[in-house]
């Protein structure tokens, strides 16, 4: 039997769990830590002078080359902003902040601040020129929330699958997963209760391919009297209307599985399927609901 070499660690305020199938190369811990908190402290929004800063603060007309990196984890981003429409954008940040969401969690309560007028939710407000340059078109800031940690994600795992254990393996960074195996190993993979992470409501056996999770109970507080959480509208800039509590979507890719997750908040179950079938051939969903028990549904023939 194989064994399983691991590596636990704390970044994107989330626990990694990283489980491969033991390798000779002993190095890729190092860079495995080393490529996520990267990610964490160049593509947060909440850094200062960082990569994402020095875009956020370019002036109208203005332009920045990126890292190749971060360039590519944009114009994705960009392209799924693209073909939602706008429903799913990396271009909330300015509103984020005006509904109280503008410091890291763990917080539950913010302050009302003197009304102001609502950031414009503006078509197109990057431009991708070419040699990884960006230029600002628009008075709008990029946050690319958990979009960033999937991309993260998926990037080191493919890493991992092509260099060091093409046999299985599996990255879990606070329940959004991707998975791979040459097809020995078969992953069961629990659904979490929206109100207890430590209680499982279902689960899934796969082979290989990727979850998200979202749920609008972790990340919500009050501003004011109001309740909001981190879910918004992209072509509106408001908080989700919606009676979904948690969104789990599972799919091939996860970065798909990430804006599919999102977008199960801002769209009723009819437009749901439409949205996951343009967005990727295959998938499964499971919608947790207020007073409701969880249920799956399905797009395509299998799951991956």
């Amino acid at each position: 039997m194989m064994t399983v070499d691991t590596l636990t660690l704390q970044v994107m305020n989330t626990e990694f769990y990283l489980a491969i199938a033991k390798s000779n190369k002993t190095n890729w811990k190092e860079k495995a830590e080393k490529w996520l908190r990267y990610v964490a402290q160049e593509w947060s929004r909440f850094g200062t002078n960082n990569e994402l800063w020095q875009l956020n603060n370019l002036e109208i007309g203005q332009t920045l080359q990126l890292s190749d990196d971060l360039y590519d984890c944009l114009v994705q981003a960009n392209d799924y902003y693209l073909r939602t429409n706008g429903l799913f954008s990396p271009y909330l940040k300015l509103q984020l902040e005006q509904h109280g969401y503008n410091q890291s969690f763990p917080f539950t309560t913010i302050e009302k601040e003197a009304m102001y007028n609502q950031p414009i939710v503006a078509g197109n407000p990057f431009q991708f020129l070419s040699n990884q340059q960006v230029m600002k078109i628009a008075q709008q800031e990029i946050d690319l929330g958990g979009f960033a940690k999937g991309y993260a994600i998926e990037k080191l795992a493919q890493w991992l699958e092509a260099e060091i254990a093409p046999e299985y393996g599996l990255i879990d960074g606070g329940g959004d997963m991707k998975m791979w195996s040459s097809g020995e190993k078969i992953w069961t993979i629990g659904v979490a209760d929206p109100y207890d992470v430590d209680k499982e409501i279902s689960a899934i056996k796969m082979a290989s391919g990727a979850i998200a999770t979202s749920n609008r109970i972790y990340r919500s507080w009050t501003q004011g009297e109001n309740s909001k959480h981190h879910l918004l509208n992209g072509q509106t800039g408001n908080v989700a209307i919606t009676d979904v509590i948690q969104a789990t979507v599972v799919t091939s890719s996860l970065c798909d599985a990430e804006v599919g997750a999102k977008l199960c908040f801002l769209v009723d179950d009819t437009k749901q399927q439409q949205w996951l079938e343009a967005i990727c051939d295959r998938s499964a969903r499971f919608i947790v609901k207020e007073n409701q028990a969880g249920y799956w549904a399905m797009t395509g023939e299998k799951i991956c």
